[in-house]
């Protein structure tokens, strides 16, 4: 692949219209394109595998999965059959994977979850293929699986019709393949596939899992010899910044909308430590209540979060001043440590708005060292520390083995949000329904925080429902007394 710094015309964009089908992505483009080209054509695929990730964390189930990601799809990664832009299509569906395959490669964890989003997208697209799209799809890769007779099909009919069959398509009448059992090892484990002498009689419709496996097989080969190839593709100065910025591609701007909560103050924080912090930040906090420090990525970690959260940058000084100064001079915490503090509210250096880190970069890119406590509990605890810490919250035993098991098996995200549904159960209070909003809980620890927090104002007011009565016709009183100073002054101006 060539890489241009002024933008050129790319020479698959002037061949003629052709049928496209799903890609395996055997052979890497080689062609002229631009840096522009470069990291808009990687971010975009990005963000359909971290729409993948983020519906997958949410718990949704394969149809629900299908349906909410083929908008996503469409919009930044169509892959047209025919017409003028399917050439097009195609290029950018291949550059991008082999940007991404090439960026993903730097670790084992990256490349493992490259390789899972790669599937869900990959059987997302297989799912899509209409009318005889998926034999041609298996003729133009060579995929050859051999079709059952009818006859052959008969002479196993009741066998077969024992099978699961999700498609509620008769035996009688269903396609099947012969396909060696090796290869549909998990089809066999789910009882989803007849065996006979070595061979597994697999319904077409669970053929896509055998296609699946052979790509999540071959992809985890080739994410291993990309790995020795990233050095030198990361030594040209041209790509090098491109592949390092592509990989961590929005992780600390992950908006978390903070309206219909108010800002909170230094005196508020220990409470809602306790009450409304995950578990991220209550390790954090208190850290910094036993300790009265923090070193570097703690301090930043916790302090964008604290600006997330509504507190202003004066009472950030304030905070960390009264605890920091318990084992320092005020005028060392001010030499060392208050520059930092509104450098993250944009008032030094570049006077750049830092945007608080969200639970992929804390769960990919924050390991802590000896001493430090940032980074992602579930991820980065070992299992006597996580039940340990898990021991101190409100959890009972059952939730809590729940929640370990769920970070044993690396679902660092899943496990944070079965915490937060287990701490923020539905209640019926006073005959009101009090129910927490999950959105973005498990992706972002400032999402945890105000849906927290927006639940246990919810739960008050049903507990107290004159004093939140008194509250709203308050907030009325206020709404109405700014629209009519609005208006008033609009006349005054006239």
């Amino acid at each position: 692949m060539l890489v241009g710094n002024r933008r050129s015309t790319a020479r698959a964009s002037a061949a003629p219209a052709q049928r496209v089908t799903v890609s395996l992505y055997e052979k890497p483009p080689r062609e002229e394109m631009t840096l522009e080209e470069f990291e808009v054509f990687a971010v975009d695929r990005l963000k359909v595998l971290r729409t993948i990730d983020a519906l997958r964390q949410k718990g949704f189930k394969p149809k629900e999965l299908e349906a909410e990601l083929a908008p996503v799809v469409r919009e930044l990664l169509p892959l047209a059959a025919a017409g003028p832009q399917a050439p097009s299509d195609a290029r950018k569906d291949s550059v991008s994977h082999f940007i991404l395959r090439l960026a993903y490669s730097r670790s084992e964890e990256l490349r493992r979850w490259f390789l899972t989003q790669e599937c869900a997208l990959f059987r997302h697209r297989l799912s899509r293929l209409r009318g005889d799209g998926f034999a041609r799809f298996l003729r133009e890769h060579g995929l050859k699986f051999e079709e059952v007779p009818d006859s052959e099909r008969d002479a196993r009919v009741s066998s077969l019709a024992r099978i699961k069959n999700y498609e509620n398509v008769p035996a009688q009448t269903a396609t099947y393949y012969r396909v060696p059992f090796l290869e549909a090892i998990d089809l066999i484990g789910r009882r989803e596939v007849y065996l006979e002498k070595g061979y597994a009689y697999v319904p077409q419709a669970k053929l896509h899992s055998i296609v699946v496996s052979r790509f999540r097989a071959s992809l985890s080969r080739s994410l291993a010899k990309a790995s020795g190839s990233l050095a030198a593709a990361a030594a040209d100065p041209r790509l090098g910044p491109l592949l390092t910025n592509v990989e961590k591609h929005d992780l600390e701007r992950q908006d978390v909308d903070d309206d219909d909560v108010e800002g909170i103050t230094p005196e508020q924080i220990d409470a809602l430590a306790d009450q409304s912090m995950p578990l991220c930040m209550q390790q954090l906090h208190y850290a910094l209540k036993r300790d009265h420090k923090l070193k570097h990525w703690g301090r930043q970690q916790y302090g964008l979060f604290l600006k997330a959260a509504g507190l202003s940058m004066e009472d950030q000084l304030r905070f960390f001043q009264a605890e920091f100064t318990k084992i320092m001079t005020h005028d060392q915490f001010s030499k060392e440590y208050a520059y930092n503090i509104r450098h993250r509210y944009g008032k030094e250096g570049k006077r750049t708005e830092y945007s608080p880190y969200g639970c992929y970069k804390l769960v990919m890119d924050m390991a802590p060292g000896p001493g430090e406590y940032h980074g992602c509990p579930y991820r980065h605890f070992d299992a006597d520390h996580l039940a340990a810490v898990l021991s101190k919250t409100s959890l009972d035993a059952g939730e809590q083995s729940l929640v370990l098991g769920k970070a044993k098996e690396r679902n660092y995200q899943i496990a944070c949000q079965r915490h937060f549904e287990f701490a923020h159960k539905k209640q019926t209070v006073n005959g009101k329904k009090v129910v927490a909003n999950l959105d973005g809980v498990g992706n972002h620890p400032n999402a945890w925080f105000k849906a927290s927090r927006v639940y246990h104002q919810d739960l008050h007011a049903a507990e107290h429902p004159e004093e939140a009565a008194a509250k709203e016709a308050e907030k009325a009183k206020g709404i109405a007394a700014a629209n009519q100073s609005q208006v008033e002054g609009m006349v005054l101006a006239n």
